[in-house]
Formats: C-alpha cells, structure tokens, sequence
C-alpha cells in the first residue's frame, strides 16, 4: 500500500492588499496522491483505493467564492495559485477534502495597506 500523508495546508496572501484589486493567493498542502492502479501483465488493474485530493473550497468573508473539483490525477503536494478581488477586509479560508473524506484548512485575514 502506497504511503498516505495529508497535512496542514499554508496559505500566503501578498503583502500589499489594495481595496477592488486582484490578489494572488498562494495555497501549498502536503498531500499524497495515486490512482491506485499497477500495471499487472500489460493491464491496468485496481491494486488499491486511490487516494488524493478531492475539493478545495475558497471561503471570501462567509460566501464561496469558488469550488474546484479535483482528480487523481492532481499532483503530489500542489502549489495552487488562483486570484480574487480584493472587495473587503476579512478572513479568506481554503478547505481541502481528499478521497478518504478527511478535511484540512487555513485560513489568513485581507487587511488593506
């Protein structure tokens, strides 16, 4: 069985946030991940459940922002980078779900500059 590791995702924010422009947000997550598939005399077999992350909701304030709908083939411990305007003060939380059902968040707060 292929090692299974999920850990605290850690999320960066730019250091100067300006009211009504994009923000880069960084979100990096310690995740294995893998199909569960061997190859077993030229065919692709089910050795194994796959493992790997899910979804990852994006929380602006209290509203979704977006939803991201994940596969197995997402690599091992992605760096995802994605924007949003930055319309208000207040906490920008990612939320991972894997395969499993497990959960990890973080959490950083847009304070403009």
């Amino acid at each position: 069985m292929a090692k299974k590791v999920f850990r605290q995702p850690r999320m960066r924010l730019p250091r100067r946030i300006r009211k009504d422009e994009l923000m880069e947000v960084r979100v990096k997550v310690q995740h294995s991940s893998h199909t569960g598939l061997k190859v077993v005399d030229g065919e692709y077999v089910n050795a194994e459940p796959p493992y790997y992350l899910k979804t990852m909701e994006v929380f602006y304030g209290d509203e979704l922002a977006c939803k991201y709908d994940m596969t197995s083939a997402t690599s091992p411990n992605p760096l995802i980078r994605f924007n949003l305007r930055a319309v208000k003060e207040g906490p920008v939380r990612v939320v991972f779900e894997n395969s499993e059902g497990e959960r990890k968040e973080t959490q950083a707060d847009v304070k403009f500059s």
